[in-house]
């Protein structure tokens, strides 16, 4: 049910042609990414004996490893353009919106079951949607809405199928 409101979500039927030529690049980013995240979850599940703050600065450090090379590769990157005001916003991009946000997330992780964090990532994708609605204003078509219907009653559905035992 969460599979298939997620494909819901992720189909865009109003892509031009132009777009429709990045499937396949898209699709190597998502399974990559999908990797990386599993690797992410994998690993902390195998961290013991560390706080939450410990387990979230392992995970920084071995994501800053992992980008490096890519980040290497590319010859955009220049720091010409960084003045004072740039890296105040830099640091609470970093310690805000990555740091608390992993430490939380991270924290969390050691509390729950794998099933329950599985399910729970399908709620990414349809809180990104609404958000970039809302914030964005993109569109939210009537398909993807009832793909966020599907996620979120597969989400309840497991929770309280879970709970029930």
């Amino acid at each position: 049910m969460a599979m298939v409101g997620l494909f819901l979500i992720v189909n865009n039927e109003g892509s031009s042609a132009s777009s429709s030529n990045n499937h396949a690049v898209g699709i190597l980013y998502g399974l990559s990414a999908a990797v990386f995240y599993a690797g992410v979850i994998l690993m902390n599940k195998f961290i013991r004996n560390l706080s939450g703050f410990e387990t979230t600065l392992v995970q920084l450090l071995v994501s800053a490893i992992v980008l490096l090379p890519y980040v290497y590769t590319k010859d955009t990157m220049g720091f010409s353009g960084v003045n004072f005001e740039s890296l105040i916003f830099i640091l609470i991009l970093g310690v805000v919106h990555t740091g608390i946000a992993y430490f939380l997330y991270f924290t969390s992780l050691q509390e729950l079951k794998g099933q329950t964090i599985a399910v729970l990532s399908y709620l990414d994708p349809i809180s990104a949607v609404i958000i970039a609605a809302i914030f964005l204003g993109e569109s939210m078509g009537f398909i993807q809405m009832i793909g966020g219907s599907l996620i979120l009653g597969a989400t309840f559905l497991s929770e309280r199928l879970d709970s029930g035992n």
